[in-house]
């Protein structure tokens, strides 16, 4: 697999690199800063781009050739709709005029149709996040591409515990660590069948006990 990763340097990011070397994929960063993405171990290669702008990724894309990209850019505050809007959203223009045509989009619960199982402490405290992510899932949905979109819990650091799960479903709620989440991430990519599906992911140890009927997602074997 030749993987494309935006947004490496960020605390899922770097759990992504570390885990697609692992798996002896190539990979490939881009990003504003070169220097910061040149200290990432294992890389195969990087681009110097601004994200926001679809001529700058379509450069990389171009250059890279990668066979898949996974954006786990975000922001906040003011610089949410900047990356988690504009950006995610040159991104999936440049991968339709370059052809690369997987893509994998880290969003959040409570985003879409999940937001009506959200508390009101969730809408309150990242709404306008959650609105702009919305928007930059349904342009990607929109476009001629096997996407997939991840839809995390709240995100812990620390150690991975091997409970990561994901769910066809958006009633889902729980937490998850970003290095797990990253694990995820990766199978899912590598998992045909979850091409065209919005998938949340929580450790299986932190959903509630109701509704009982929610049922996991089986991924492919890890590669």
């Amino acid at each position: 697999m030749r993987v494309l990763i935006f947004g490496a340097t960020g605390r899922t990011g770097r759990h992504l690199v570390t885990q697609g070397v692992a798996r002896g994929w190539t990979v490939f960063v881009a990003g504003r800063n070169p220097a910061r993405l040149n200290d990432l171990a294992g890389i195969a290669g990087v681009a110097s781009v601004d994200v926001a702008d679809t001529t700058s990724v379509a450069g990389a894309l171009n250059g890279l050739r990668p066979q898949a990209i996974v954006s786990a850019i975000g922001g906040a505050g003011p610089d949410a709709l900047l990356i988690d809007e504009v950006g995610n959203n040159a991104i999936t223009d440049a991968a339709v005029a370059c052809s690369v045509r997987r893509v994998l989009q880290v969003s959040s619960l409570a985003c879409g149709d999940s937001r009506a199982y959200a508390s009101e402490r969730i809408i309150a405290a990242i709404g306008p996040v959650l609105d702009v992510k919305t928007r930059a899932e349904d342009h990607l949905r929109d476009a001629a591409l096997d996407w997939t979109i991840v839809r995390p819990g709240g995100l812990t650091d620390g150690e991975p515990t091997g409970q990561g799960a994901l769910y066809d479903d958006p009633r889902v709620h729980g937490r998850i660590a970003r290095a797990d989440l990253a694990t995820l991430l990766l199978d899912a990519l590598a998992t045909p069948a979850s091409i065209g599906r919005v998938l949340s992911a929580v450790d299986r140890t932190t959903l509630p006990a109701e509704p009982a009927d929610i049922v996991e997602f089986e991924l492919a074997a890890a590669v």
